[in-house]
């Protein structure tokens, strides 16, 4: 595989943006729900832990995304713009995701 340019790099974050802006006009309501259930739930965890962590297992627990609703919906929840800063990445415990790695998110 060939190195990106960093242009291209640029082209697909610039790409991924778009996408995530449509899907946040699409899916307003329950992006608004699933960021309140998520700030909640790192407060509540900020409580105990001077650096709470969530990830999108924590609200495919609390608040799944309705069935006709790409899940790929879990990207505009957690948008840097949205108050969220991106840690590391952790295996998904959700065995449908095969220990995939997701990022761990807390409060920007």
């Amino acid at each position: 595989s060939k190195n990106l340019t960093m242009n291209e790099v640029a082209e697909g974050i610039e790409l991924r943006e778009e996408a995530l802006d449509l899907l946040e006009e699409k899916r307003h309501e329950w992006i608004k729900q699933a960021r309140a259930f998520a700030f909640n739930l790192l407060s509540r965890r900020g409580i105990n832990d001077p650096n709470p962590k969530i990830t999108s297992d924590d609200l495919w627990a609390l608040c799944p995304p309705p069935s006709e609703i790409n899940p790929k919906v879990m990207g505009a929840v957690f948008r840097k713009s949205s108050g969220f800063k991106p840690l590391g990445y952790v295996p998904s415990k959700r065995k449908q995701c095969h220990a995939r790695p997701i990022r761990e998110w807390t409060f920007a």
